[in-house]
């Protein structure tokens, strides 16, 4: 099912938009996160989307459906929380029929379908247990086979991962992708953990004080960011940051007081940023943006080393072979992808 948002904002009071003029198509079939900040209208899209909350301006299609105003259990949605919400008096089959014996479907069939949803998420082997019996793990897996077993139109995940340590949070989101992709439900997933939308989504949508920054595929948000709020987001260890002004045609770091190298056509004596991933810098002698080393770590094959420009700290990963020593001076260039110029007022890319 293809979902359309238009024009959608949600206004809490006099001085709250929660959500702002959000635009954006979600095809059928695609796993699509909304990420971002805490308090940046995520879940409040979300909640627009389940029925939850209507709309203050705006329409909310599925398909053709305007469904802005359906009431919740009109809609075809599955939602997924992240506290479970099992039943505890319950066993796990009788969690995940639940929902079709409120539809009032025959017992042998809702019977049926649940265990074939329970094979799906692999929780076939605890049907008679109850939730206070499993794992967290095993709790969010039988959450997400009751949301399924009703076929939805939709499939509404609000942090779902977010009570589980960190190993078994990296094994459940690769079994929500697998799910999601065995039964092509057009699902919405919604978190704060980068590495989480990352690794299972097929569209991110990022969003900051209820505004949509960027939809696009992860790698592309990654490499090729719209603004500095995307870069500084999106990236392990974080981007690189340094304030510069532009001479001659060049970005100078303003703490450092030295040319970078990055060439650029600006007006001269623009105030920009400088933003560059871990990854995207390298070890030249004959560069002209000089640093400071501060320590190094390995890393494998690669160390990740800090660096002092000025009064600033940067990471950059260098060769695991370089002999590089607390206190050396090292040059600093540029590889071609990773490094971004940005408007300090606006955040506006230029490069």
């Amino acid at each position: 099912m293809r979902v359309r948002l238009e024009n959608i904002t949600k206004q809490f009071n006099k001085d709250t938009k929660a959500v702002n003029n959000f635009s954006a198509v979600i095809e059928s079939g695609e796993l699509v996160t909304l990420l971002g900040p805490s308090g940046c209208g995520k879940s409040t899209m979300l909640n627009m989307l389940s029925g939850i909350l209507i709309p203050t301006e705006g329409k909310i299609y599925f398909d053709d459906d305007d469904v802005t105003e359906m009431p919740s259990d009109q809609r075809g949605i599955g939602l997924v929380f992240q506290n479970y919400a099992l039943y505890p008096h319950m066993t796990v089959l009788e969690n995940i029929c639940f929902p079709l014996e409120i539809k009032k479907v025959p017992k042998a069939e809702r019977i049926a379908r649940a265990t074939e949803m329970a094979k799906l998420v692999h929780v076939d082997m605890l049907l008679d247990r109850k939730p206070g019996q499993l794992s967290g793990g095993q709790q969010q897996r039988v959450a997400i086979a009751r949301a399924l077993v009703k076929q939805p139109r939709l499939l509404l995940l609000d942090e779902p991962l977010s009570n589980l340590d960190a190993r078994l949070r990296i094994e459940m989101r690769e079994e929500i992708r697998r799910i999601q992709q065995e039964t092509k439900v057009t699902a919405i997933f919604v978190t704060h953990d980068q590495e989480e939308a990352m690794s299972i989504s097929d569209h991110i949508i990022l969003m900051k004080d209820g505004f949509l920054q960027q939809f696009d595929e992860p790698q592309v948000l990654y490499d090729s960011p719209a603004n500095c709020f995307t870069a500084d987001f999106l990236g392990n260890p974080p981007i690189n940051k340094m304030e510069g002004v532009v001479r001659n045609g060049e970005v100078y770091v303003t703490d450092a007081n030295l040319p970078s190298g990055v060439k650029i056509d600006l007006p001269e004596g623009k105030e920009v940023y400088l933003s560059f991933r871990a990854e995207s810098a390298e070890y030249n002698p004959e560069a002209s943006l000089k640093g400071t080393v501060i320590m190094t770590s390995v890393m494998g094959k690669e160390k990740i080393t800090s660096i002092k420009l000025g009064n600033m700290e940067v990471r950059a990963y260098m060769d695991a072979k370089l002999t590089l020593k607390s206190g050396q001076e090292i040059g600093i260039g540029f590889k071609d992808t990773g490094v971004f110029v940005f408007d300090r007022e606006t955040g506006e890319r230029y490069l």
